[in-house]
């Protein structure tokens, strides 16, 4: 069977239902594939403020502020360095100045809320069913093939496809575009059912503690429950010899920010999931007759809780794009330049954050430079970007990266002379560092 829309989006997540609600809402006809079913478990629960406007605009915001946690804010913890970033105390450039906070959310319950409402607004959405190859005709994807789960076959042919398919990027990597970026960084988290024993942790803060090359996240969800999880280098838990389990459950007894932001009578009460890969990108977010967004575009590594957001504002992008083509004609990929220069000054912007937060866990005196951010001007300015704003102060983001490398490079990664920054001296006490922190092992005489 083969059948002709206007829209076919591959993937039901955050930015799969924000472009199919807008372009439904708009009349156009739209397909939504997705290979799992709803509610489905996600990693991925700190939002962000400045997703609020586009909840608004979506009409989720009511059943979204009922269901979840409010957040009114991010904590890092540097060694005994706070850094805290309240939504409240941004620049007046903040476009959540009207609405400082954002929400801790069950991402099965939140994704489920935000396809509900695109099945509302008139998006075909076919859960159970699985992209297995995209049509070309002229160098032109035109198309998809899918699979559902009783074997039925269909072709579904559209103006565009839309690949929302996340970490996968389905068409991105298909076409040879996707790049892992380096060094390679892994993600390990669970739930854990315990009371909050940290004050910001019951106050629905994001809270997350920096340790050498990496960091742990600590969220508070319904019913005493808690999101729990590690990020490291790849080599540095090859290198731990210990399972993602046994390493997550070693964390949680050793991290202070784990043992000491839960009670005592903690449990973990779901299996530890892996991301192998915490930064991607493809080399082109849009060809002709597709375009990626969210995760499918790039992946950026999570310590400032970006990926929701993006992967929010790059659909509602790509889908006013869309609404503004002529109804019966093909879309050129060239409507798309504008979404892909500023996708990627955001894609910028946000790593040059989060390659100076990673200089900081390996540089104590870039961990001092960090005290900047306690207050005043340069507190307002770091909250609005770490709010959702990553364009509005870019400029202030770029120096503070290049001071880092300054800094960096006259005093080289100092913290890992510091057992008790990496985690890995709880691991292998053979493992040391030298000068310049890279790992060597001791040798006998």
């Amino acid at each position: 069977m083969s059948t002709q829309h206007d829209v076919v989006i591959i993937g039901a997540g955050p930015a799969g239902s924000t472009a199919a609600t807008i372009l439904a809402e708009q009349g156009l006809d739209v397909v939504v594939i997705e290979r799992e079913h709803f509610p489905r478990f996600h990693i991925g629960e700190s939002l962000l403020p400045a997703s609020v406007r586009i909840f608004e605009r979506l009409g989720v915001h009511e059943p979204i502020r009922k269901a979840f946690i409010h957040k009114p804010g991010g904590k890092w913890l540097y060694g005994s360095i706070e850094v805290a970033g309240d939504f409240n105390k941004s620049d007046r450039k903040a476009s959540f100045k009207d609405h400082p906070y954002s929400y801790l959310v069950e991402r099965s319950i939140f994704d489920q809320i935000l396809i509900q409402r695109s099945e509302e607004c008139g998006a075909d959405v076919r859960f159970g069913t699985e992209v297995n190859e995209v049509i070309t005709e002229n160098d032109r994807i035109v198309g998809v093939k899918c699979r559902d789960e009783d074997g039925n076959t269909a072709e579904l042919h559209a103006r565009l496809v839309i690949d929302a398919t996340g970490l996968r990027a389905l068409i991105p990597s298909k076409l040879g575009l996707r790049e892992i970026n380096q060094p390679q960084r892994m993600g390990m988290y669970c739930q854990y059912a315990a009371r909050p024993t940290r004050d910001d942790v019951k106050a629905g803060w994001f809270v997350g503690q920096m340790f050498y090359d990496g960091w742990t996240w600590l969220l508070r969800l319904p019913e005493d429950r808690f999101s729990v999880g590690v990020v490291m280098t790849v080599d540095r838990f090859q290198k731990s010899r210990l399972s993602p389990t046994d390493l997550v459950e070693k964390m949680v007894e050793e991290n202070d920010l784990l043992n000491h932001g839960m009670t005592l009578d903690r449990r973990r009460i779901s299996d530890v999931m892996v991301t192998g890969n915490m930064a991607s990108s493809s080399q082109n977010l849009a060809g002709e007759g597709w375009v990626a967004v969210g995760d499918a575009a790039y992946f950026i590594d999570p310590c400032y809780s970006s990926g929701v957001h993006l992967a929010m504002k790059s659909a509602e992008m790509v889908a006013d794009i869309v609404s503004a083509q002529p109804a019966t004609e093909k879309i050129p990929s060239t409507v798309f330049d504008s979404y892909q220069k500023e996708m990627r000054s955001h894609e910028k912007s946000v790593h040059h954050m989060v390659d100076a937060f990673y200089i900081a866990s390996r540089n104590t005196s870039v961990q001092k430079m960090v005290t900047t951010f306690q207050g005043g001007y340069l507190n307002r300015r770091f909250v609005t970007f770490v709010g959702g704003d990553f364009l509005t102060n870019s400029r202030m983001i770029r120096r503070v990266h290049q001071i880092s490398n300054v800094v960096k490079s006259i005093f080289g990664n100092n913290a890992a002379k510091s057992p008790e920054n990496s985690p890995l001296y709880l691991f292998d006490p053979t493992l040391n560092h030298d000068q310049d922190g890279r790992d060597s092992s001791k040798k006998a005489a």
